[in-house]
């Protein structure tokens, strides 16, 4: 696939804001439970940006988390629509379309930089980290969110969506070794979460019509507690 063909596979799927991610991200309790504790591991304090903001929701949960820490937050999304969505939905938030090869910010100019779920979208994922690299300034902490194709639903979607086939080579193992490229780096860390997110499935629209039913909503949410004290946090 030429990089042209990459990019219109991408927006076919994503350059429309989706009011129903963000609603079930924020609001129904099994999938927001998840979020909070995933999300408020990024300790996000002074300015904030995140790259790849989509509709806010990663921010919703990162900014309750933060407590007031944050003095000025800021997002872009390489989709106008997405952009817009987030800059109505995230209180006091700047979201600007920016591509994230090339960030509209001068360096060094966020004391955290939040990018989640975005790497695996991009054919020059090294390049849009270093870019990321960039605007973090001295101190400051560069949080990556990336899915373990390890994790069979992860290895599930990639196969059978075009727009998540990166998840191919999104490894532990891959992630840690283009954060220990970046120059001049500090400390690195690194934890795996969420062993098998069966809450995630209610993102697939295909999947809709058998999710939306309290039911069927309660039914996912109790497998979904079993799975994540059952299946180890590695693969």
């Amino acid at each position: 696939m030429t990089p042209d063909d990459h990019h219109a596979v991408q927006a076919a799927k994503f350059d429309r804001a989706d009011a129903r991610h963000f609603t079930l991200q924020t609001d129904w309790s099994a999938l927001a439970t998840g979020e909070r504790a995933l999300l408020g591991g990024v300790r996000a304090r002074g300015r904030l940006l995140e790259v790849g903001c989509g509709e806010g929701g990663n921010l919703v949960h990162t900014l309750a988390a933060a407590g007031g820490a944050v003095r000025a937050v800021h997002g872009c999304d390489r989709f106008l629509s997405k952009a817009r969505f987030a800059r109505d939905h995230v209180e006091g938030l700047a979201a600007v379309v920016a591509d994230a090869l090339r960030l509209p910010y001068a360096s060094r100019s966020f004391d955290v930089v939040l990018l989640r779920d975005v790497l695996h979208h991009l054919v020059e994922s090294a390049a849009a980290l270093n870019e990321a690299w960039r605007v973090v300034a001295p101190g400051g902490a560069l949080v990556l969110v990336e899915p373990n194709v390890l994790n069979p639903l992860m290895l599930a979607l990639a196969l059978t969506d075009p727009a998540e086939r990166g998840l191919l080579t999104s490894t532990p193992g891959r992630l840690r070794a283009v954060l220990e490229a970046l120059p001049g780096r500090g400390a690195a860390s690194f934890e795996l979460m969420h062993p098998l997110p069966l809450e995630r499935l209610a993102f697939q629209r295909r999947l809709t019509p058998l999710l939306e039913g309290p039911r069927a909503r309660a039914a996912l949410t109790n497998a979904s507690h079993i799975t994540n004290h059952l299946v180890p946090k590695h693969y």
